[in-house]
């Protein structure tokens, strides 16, 4: 609903009447009937000029019904747009790049071969391990073999020396003889001892060959990347024939491209501390995204961070800087396909709040000094308070200055506690119209006593005496 506020009503609020035109005027008017054949004649933006200087007496303003009704309170916290699932391809090895079957945009499938490193040095390793493991075994299997024959030998002597022992028991044999069979028998078991010892080394060695096969075959694959995830290639930071380092813990590696399931998005907002206490698993959000302006996606909170994000200073410092919170917010993205990194905005319903509704920008603040006393005095307003808000009610074609007491607020309206009633037309701008009536003056210092219509629809609780305007809708 429209209106416009007569420069007259200024000075006279019960004037109807519109003053007679003045010399400017006149000469204005003789002005357009120049301009307006100049126009015809291509100078329509000149004479469009002086029509808008001519209308000026009725300047425009808006109005909005105060009505009953619910509104969410939020907490609002900037974002990146980023996919739930995400991986960074990085290389296991320090090779070249001989192959990149994919290119950015494409989708992939889990298994299937992203990266193909150069693994001939790997393969020629891995030939000389297996061969070098071939001889170990040859030589274990030839010692185990050759073993055989001083264990026969030992068993004969230790037999001989039974022999030799009963012979020397009876007399039979010299003492010589019987010690003779003794370290022939000592001879023996040392060399099967030492036999089998190599033996022992012999098959540690081929132990550790076969673990170095292990390891350089697995090398081997490491050269071969697959894909962990379904998904697609995000990014691609290297080409064929670069050479990809390994990560050490000083230098990062080389990471060759990033695969994520664009099906599955989140927003990670960065919400302030001051607000984090409020934000809670489970409550609804909205989410706007920069690169699809005008459009409002819906989101659910998946996780609020426990750690607090530094933005600054040091751990424990006074002066530390204000921190946020990592907050992970699931993004519906109703079959839209949303690109990884986008700026976005979320907006987390954490509160229903029901009242009087008006949009928030029908509400001013006012230094309270400023006011007449009449309207700086009420009781709407809370003790203390030295900047206060008013609204302007539109009653009957006078803009009245009224004292609310203000609850919740949204991003577009605002609860109003006390000062108003549903039904009512409050003024929602602009401002600077009332402003101008005065050539610049405030409204709210100009005193004009209120019209007769005015004081009569005002309710017994109003306070707002003592400022008015007579406007025209």
């Amino acid at each position: 609903m429209g209106c416009s506020i007569l420069r007259s009503s200024l000075h006279v609020a019960e004037q109807e009447q519109e003053p007679p035109l003045s010399k400017t005027k006149k000469y204005g008017l003789i002005a357009i009937s120049v301009v307006i054949v100049v126009g015809i004649l291509g100078g329509r933006d000149i004479a469009g000029f002086f029509m808008a200087w001519w209308s000026s007496d009725g300047l425009e303003c808006r109005s909005a019904v105060v009505r009953e009704g619910s509104l969410s309170e939020s907490v609002s916290a900037p974002g990146n747009v980023e996919p739930v699932f995400k991986v960074d391809i990085s290389a296991q090895i320090s090779a070249r790049i001989m192959a990149l079957p994919l290119r950015e945009g494409e989708a992939v499938t889990k298994g299937a071969i992203v990266v193909q490193l150069d693994d001939r040095t790997l393969k020629a390793v891995l030939a000389s391990t297996n061969a070098r493991r071939d001889g170990e075994r040859a030589r274990l299997e030839a010692e185990r073999a050759r073993i055989e024959g001083p264990k026969q030998s030992l068993e004969n002597a230790k037999r001989t020396l039974e022999r030799q022992r009963k012979l020397f028991e009876t007399g039979d044999v010299a003492r010589q003889s019987l010690e003779d069979a003794m370290v022939r028998v000592e001879e023996l078991q040392a060399g099967v001892l030492a036999s089998t010892k190599n033996i022992g080394a012999l098959e540690s060695s081929l132990a550790a060959s076969e673990a170095e096969i292990e390891r350089v075959r697995e090398e081997v694959s490491y050269a071969t990347i697959r894909a962990p995830i379904d998904g697609t290639v995000t990014r691609l930071n290297a080409e064929v024939g670069e050479l990809v380092v390994v990560g050490t813990m000083n230098n990062a590696g080389t990471v060759i491209m990033t695969i994520a399931d664009l099906g599955r998005m989140r927003v990670r907002a960065q919400v302030a501390e001051a607000d984090i206490a409020k934000v809670q698993e489970g409550q609804p959000a909205e989410i706007y995204i920069n690169a699809f302006s005008g459009r409002v996606f819906h989101g659910v909170v998946e996780e609020v961070a426990l750690q607090r994000t530094s933005s600054g200073g040091s751990s424990g410092s006074a002066t530390q800087s204000a921190g946020t919170f990592k907050v992970d917010v699931s993004l519906d993205a109703e079959g839209v396909r949303i690109f990884s990194g986008l700026a976005a905005n979320v907006d987390i319903a954490i509160k229903q709040h029901s009242g009087l509704l008006v949009p928030t920008q029908a509400i001013v603040e006012r230094k309270r000094d400023d006011l007449p006393t009449a309207l700086a005095e009420s009781t709407v307003f809370l003790k203390g308070q030295r900047v206060v808000p008013i609204i302007f009610r539109d009653e009957g074609g006078v803009a009245v200055a009224t004292a609310v007491r203000l609850g919740s607020s949204s991003l577009t309206e605002t609860i109003v506690e006390v000062g108003l009633s549903a039904g009512q037309l409050v003024v929602i701008g602009p401002y600077k119209t009332l402003e101008k009536l005065k050539g610049g003056e405030s409204l709210i210092k100009e005193v004009v006593p209120p019209t007769k219509t005015t004081l009569a629809t005002e309710s017994a609780t109003d306070d707002s005496s003592g400022i008015s305007v007579k406007v025209r809708r």
